[in-house]
């Protein structure tokens, strides 16, 4: 049996490391939790977390500069880092994710969302790496910046919701996976009246790449097909 992963939280605000912290234990992971972000780095070097959740805005440092300061250091290159944060701006993801933060999740969103996507890679080893600005698998470069995707020479446009399921699936382009599971990693599994259907995602990026883009099989599952 390999060891329990490690989980570091960081946020100021004690009532939303209680909730991380009962969640996230209840998954069978180690937590330990900091409200001072100068205290959280280092604690960060004692504890060797294999996954760190930020807030941005914090009284000592931001989450930001917290990011950047471990990035830094060699011991945490590979380190999973995701923002949880009330801040929705665009440009607060786009520094978050340019500093070296895998993944950007609101808190308006909940915690279902943030719970899905640490199980997703630390259990089931899934590539969840939204700081990597392009991604290239087979016949296909999608561009994180602008929301495209290249195939052939050709660069399609994409709309949100489209792209961050192709990114997702590019990045995993050797798993199987079901609806309920990109459901999860993408936009929490309790908001389908808020965002698009996988299917309708599926459907629009069908009828923008062309039909054999991705193996849907007879069982529900999909598989992403980068050498079409």
């Amino acid at each position: 049996m390999g060891k329990t992963p490690r989980i570091l939280a960081v946020d100021d605000d004690p009532d939303i490391l209680e909730l991380l912290q009962y969640n996230l234990t209840k998954e069978g992971f180690q937590v330990e939790v900091e409200e001072d972000a100068l205290r959280a780095i280092d604690l960060s070097q004692r504890f060797l977390p294999d996954l760190i959740i930020l807030d941005i805005m914090m009284p000592s440092l931001t989450g930001i500069e917290v990011c950047r300061r471990l990035r830094a250091l060699p011991q945490f290159k590979d380190t999973y880092i995701f923002f949880l944060t009330a801040k929705s701006e665009h440009y607060y993801e786009e520094a978050a994710l340019d500093t070296g933060g895998d993944d950007f999740i609101e808190k308006v969103m909940g915690l279902r969302l943030l719970t899905n996507k640490v199980v997703h890679v630390l259990k089931r080893n899934f590539t969840i790496r939204k700081r990597v600005a392009k991604v290239t698998v087979g016949n296909w470069t999608l561009h994180r910046r602008s929301s495209s995707v290249t195939v052939r020479g050709e660069t399609i446009a994409l709309a949100k919701p489209e792209f961050d399921l192709l990114f997702f699936l590019a990045q995993n382009p050797k798993k199987t996976v079901t609806r309920e599971s990109i459901l999860g990693n993408l936009w929490g599994s309790d908001v389908y009246s808020v965002v698009p259907t996988v299917e309708a995602c599926i459907d629009n990026l069908s009828r923008k790449l062309g039909k054999k883009w991705l193996w849907q099989l007879d069982d529900g599952r999909y598989r992403f097909r980068p050498d079409f």
